[in-house]
């Protein structure tokens, strides 16, 4: 009987709701701001400049979601990986804020603001 409520335990575990929050709101910034990048790129004009650009940070939005899927999914590299992409797209909006004066990249600073405190809470591990 022990090892049917093991099994059935195991099979409907959810996942934190920080993590749950940090996953989405991650997956999130990954999503739109790749999206972005390509768009508003487009509207500038295409250059060599223009495209890496677009090519870096559309790997680097990959690799957000994929640590956002890992992260829900609880895999062992999920959580230093969610952490680090919320910790770069903090430090790219300081980068923007500061180079640019682009008052748009507030938004995506503080959804990854919102997910570094929800994916470093002790609940979260």
């Amino acid at each position: 009987m022990t090892t049917i409520t093991s099994a059935r335990s195991a099979a409907t575990h959810r996942p934190p709701a920080t993590v749950v929050v940090a996953s989405v709101l991650l997956g999130l910034i990954a999503a739109i701001g790749g999206y972005g990048a390509i768009y508003f790129t487009g509207l500038e004009g295409w250059n060599g400049i223009g495209l890496s650009f677009v090519v870096a940070y559309e790997f680097l939005a990959v690799g957000g979601l994929i640590a956002a899927i890992a992260f829900l999914r609880g895999h062992r590299l999920g959580r230093p990986a969610a952490i680090a992409y919320a910790i770069w797209m903090i430090y790219f909006t300081a980068f923007k804020l500061i180079a640019f004066q682009e008052l748009q990249a507030i938004p995506f600073g503080v959804i990854a603001i919102i997910a570094l405190i929800c994916a470093t809470r002790p609940t979260s591990r």
